[in-house]
């Protein structure tokens, strides 16, 4: 019982020789028997499946023309292997077409079902099974045992065989499945590596146990005979006795380590002795130094805590007894006048209550307080505006609830509390401006809207004249009139025309201000894609390559929102029409707070510099006769975004194509612009 209690050292030794060499050859014979048994594993799974790959490159020609004869003899080559028990090879629906069962079983190829039909011609039905009846007798054990139909590409192992279905492929055409069994003997190889294991392991451990007994006689005792020296020591205190030095080893220096430690430790323990004497007379000197210093300490800690342009100190009850000069120059108060709770006087006769309740309060259990009143000023003779704070004085050790004394400071606000009203004052007014210039600018918003729209509708009846008598003139005097004055007419009709678009534009843009939005969410994706098919449906023209990303639903006014598309997608198709492949390019990008929603076509851009005047009213960057165009959807896109609460911009180079942006918030803004 004493090995497992109290080991000693040659104990340990021995142990600690035979656990290393165990498990050294425990884990290295585990480590091998694993390499070993995943190396022959896989060897063999490679083996058979090459034999397998091999079986379907021969037997392809004899599947593609159902020649079973040809098929057989191609099996009968695994005899030359015996670990190879049986094989088969199916059709490509899963029909066994010819199947191999190793000699050692007790057969050779044995005919599968339906071979009878590949018999010679002329030769009668009942005579093929007569003829390979041994064969097929012999192997109808084994024969019973191939899976009725082949699996997958893959290997399994089942008790002590490893089976391989390996597809016959030809020209990218399955057509059949080569099956494989064979018994691979991996039981027995881990039955030899455990029997060869065990022998290594017991040889090593007598070869450790040997080990030990020499390390007993080279190393335990030499340190056995420091350790009773060592105990010899605690026990008696003796720093005199040393431990003999019998080897000139490592162990030979630790003796002389130790009987060195054990000569410094008497050295220091007599000095030790004598600064202990010294060190008890220091501190029953200090002692008294320490306590006035802790004292004074907390003293100026809770000056500063105070922090004071005016700092003033008082009894525990709360009166002035000693020379305040500080309160003296800030209130003009004499001496007398303040001493005792004279110092009250110097505030406004209404703070007398304030005063008297804080103290009150704060005496019985020594708490701190703040107040903010009017103190006279001698300096300005008013009273002003300060505040008053008083922090106690606790001895160290005091749990008392009163305090014996406290240090208070008074700061001058005043300025501040001044600053304050004028700013308050100075808010006030602002708001008022704002609020007025607010009301100022809705009503010129709506007279700009209303003179707009009637500028708009009384411009069309002398338009509709232009364009009436125009269209009659063509119509009765054509012949009479040359090319010139032909021409010079058609000009007429034609700006007429683009004379009422713009006039429309001008009503839409001044009605969108008045027009109430009806919020929903919206399916943009789709919208994106009718807006597109109806703007095709209207116009013909080039082919346009149209690509239309994942667009996230917004919240927004149909009608409106429609507009935008509108807008933007004519714009795209418009200025890429004149290249030989127009691409437009619909996505978006969801952000934190917001949809970025853009048009990118592949057209003739714009020029960076001028991007500013994009979305106003009447801007256009080309000109009317190479785009036609009134220069006012941007700007009704602009506005109906922003009344969304969203924005606009766009990216574009010269010849370049151009990005159209807009946004509209994921949490949809209340209200309209």
């Amino acid at each position: 019982m004493r090995l497992f209690h109290q080991p000693s050292i040659r104990q340990k030794l021995l142990l600690l020789v035979l656990a290393t060499t165990l498990m050294a050859l425990f884990t290295s014979g585990v480590a091998m028997l694993y390499y070993d048994y995943r190396t022959y594993q896989q060897a063999w799974v490679n083996d058979l499946t090459t034999q397998a790959d091999i079986l379907g490159r021969a037997s392809a020609p004899a599947l593609a023309f159902d020649d079973t004869k040809t098929a057989r003899d191609n099996l009968q080559v695994l005899q030359a292997r015996p670990e190879i028990t049986a094989a088969a090879i199916y059709t490509a629906k899963g029909r066994l077409f010819a199947s191999y069962a190793s000699p050692a079983q007790g057969a050779g190829a044995a005919p599968p079902q339906g071979a009878a039909q590949d018999a010679a011609p002329g030769t009668p039905r009942s005579a093929a099974p007569a003829a390979g009846s041994g064969l097929a007798l012999a192997a109808g054990a084994e024969a019973a045992r191939l899976p009725a139909l082949p699996e997958a590409d893959g290997y399994r192992i089942d008790h002590r065989e490893l089976q391989v279905f390996r597809r016959i492929v030809d020209n990218g055409e399955i057509l059949g499945t080569v099956y494989v069994r064979a018994n691979h003997h991996l039981l027995e190889r881990v039955r030899d590596y455990l029997g060869i294991l065990c022998a290594v392991m017991a040889v090593s451990l007598l070869v450790a146990v040997a080990l030990s007994y020499w390390l007993n006689a080279a190393v335990s005792r030499p340190i056995l005979a420091i350790s009773r020296v060592a105990r010899q020591v605690m026990e008696s205190r003796d720093f005199s006795l040393r431990a003999p030095k019998t080897t000139q080893d490592e162990i030979g220096t630790l003796a002389d380590g130790f009987n060195g430690m054990l000569a410094e430790i008497g050295r220091r323990a007599e000095v030790l002795q004598e600064s202990n004497r010294q060190l008890e007379r220091e501190i029953a000197e200090r002692r008294g130094a320490e306590e006035a210093l802790r004292q004074s300490e907390r003293r100026n800690r809770t000056l500063v805590a105070a922090s004071s342009a005016v700092v003033w100190t008082a009894d525990g009850h709360g009166q002035f007894i000693e020379e305040e000069p500080t309160w003296a120059a800030y209130t003009g108060q004499a001496r007398e006048q303040y001493q005792g709770l004279g110092w009250r006087r110097a505030f406004e006769p209404g703070a007398a209550a304030a005063i008297e309740a804080a103290w009150a309060a704060a005496l019985p259990n020594a708490a701190a307080f703040e107040l903010e009143l009017r103190l006279w000023h001698a300096a300005s003779q008013r009273h002003r505006h300060v505040s008053v704070r008083a922090v106690p004085v606790r001895d160290a050790g005091d749990t008392g609830s009163a305090a014996g004394e406290w240090i208070g400071t008074v700061t001058d606000i005043d300025d501040q509390r001044r600053a304050e009203g004028d700013l308050r004052e100075l808010n006030a007014g602002l708001e008022s401006r704002v609020a007025s210039r607010t009301a100022q600018l809705e009503a010129a918003n709506k007279e700009l809207e209303s003179f707009s729209y009637s500028v708009s509708h009384d411009l069309r009846s002398p338009l509709r004249a232009v364009a009436g008598f125009s269209r009659l003139l063509w119509e009765d005097h054509a012949d009479q009139l040359d090319e010139e004055a032909r021409r010079k007419l058609g000009f007429v009709q034609k700006e007429a025309q683009r004379m009422g678009v713009l006039i429309d534009d001008l009503l839409a843009f001044s009605r969108l201000g008045r027009q109430s939005m009806q919020k929903r969410e919206l399916d943009m994706q789709a919208m994106a894609q009718d807006v597109y098919t109806r703007l095709q449906a209207q116009h013909g023209g080039t082919a346009v390559q149209f690509r239309l990303g994942t667009l996230p639903a917004a919240v927004g006014d149909r009608v409106l929102l429609e507009q935008v598309w509108a807008n933007y997608l004519s714009n795209a198709v418009k200025f890429s029409g004149r290249r030989e492949h127009p691409v437009v390019e619909v996505g978006a990008i969801s952000e934190e707070k917001e949809h970025i929603y853009f048009v990118r076509d592949n057209g003739a851009g714009f020029d960076p510099r001028y991007t500013a005047k994009l979305f106003g009213v009447f801007q256009r960057l080309h000109d009317a006769s190479d785009f036609a165009g009134t220069g006012v959807g941007l700007a009704l896109v602009s506005r109906i975004i922003s009344r969304h609460g969203g924005r606009v911009w766009a990216d574009g180079k010269p010849d370049a194509g151009a990005t159209f942006y807009f946004t509209l918030p994921k949490e949809p803004a209340n209200g309209s612009a």
